[in-house]
């Protein structure tokens, strides 16, 4: 008895009723092992061609996801190198600027130390180098003929570097570094340096205003080393200094 129950268990039973036109009834009884029970089960639950279906999507999936993977991975690594980029070009253009500025200051020692730091036919006063033109020019191309030069039309910051250029203007009027620009904040002409430095001290003639006159937006100096007002058009000497 006990072994027709093993028996029974290691295998299953299929069924199967036909019915005949004559009326007759057929039973059929098909025994499967284990692994052939098994096979069989997957044969009438799945559907090959749906498992084909989701094999290639599964497959379409992995493969889009592979190609994100390397796109994240190249973008992510332009990115680094642009920074990189940009901290290099940055460093280098501050490397520039401070090599730029050394050189100007070994430039000015080397020619103090030799005694001769001011081209010729400019007068040395303090640690500034000054021209005195001869011929006459508007104040825009004296300006001008100072830049091309390495400097700018003359800035005068105290009574003492005043003194000294009036002993250059002797008996000529000359443009300066002053100019009448407007304010954005006051919506006037007011008086500036060239350098943008601001007019600590001033020696305006008494006939002039300290406000900027209509078209006498730039300033001069005179014989006697007063501050005057002319048009920018006026054709006078000027003074450089660098």
């Amino acid at each position: 008895m006990s072994t027709q129950t093993e028996a029974a268990a290691d295998w299953r039973v299929k069924f199967s009723r036909n019915l005949h036109p004559d009326g007759r009834e057929q039973i059929e009884v098909e025994m499967f092992d284990e692994e052939q029970y098994f096979d069989f089960g997957l044969q009438q639950t799945e559907n090959p061609r749906q498992i084909n279906l989701q094999a290639k999507r599964v497959f379409k999936f992995s493969l889009g996801l592979f190609y994100f993977l390397i796109l994240a991975g190249l973008m992510t690594r332009y990115l680094l190198a642009s920074l990189e980029n940009n901290r290099i070009n940055q460093q280098q253009t501050e490397m520039s600027v401070i090599n730029n500025h050394l050189l100007d200051e070994i430039n000015q020692l080397k020619k103090k130390t030799e005694g001769n730091w001011c081209p010729e036919e400019w007068m040395e006063f303090g640690n500034s180098c000054y021209f005195k033109s001869t011929v006459q020019k508007s104040w825009t191309d004296s300006r001008r003929f100072c830049q091309d030069r390495g400097a700018d039309l003359l800035v005068l910051n105290s009574k003492e570097e005043k003194e000294f250029v009036s002993t250059l203007n002797q008996n000529a009027e000359s443009w300066i570094g002053l100019f009448a620009e407007e304010s954005q904040q006051k919506h006037e002409y007011e008086w500036k340096w060239v350098d943008g430095s601001p007019l600590t001290i001033t020696f305006w003639n008494e006939r002039y205003s300290k406000k900027p006159y209509y078209n006498y937006n730039a300033g001069s100096l005179s014989a006697d080393g007063k501050w005057t007002q002319r048009d920018k058009k006026y054709n006078i000497n000027w003074i450089c200094e660098k």
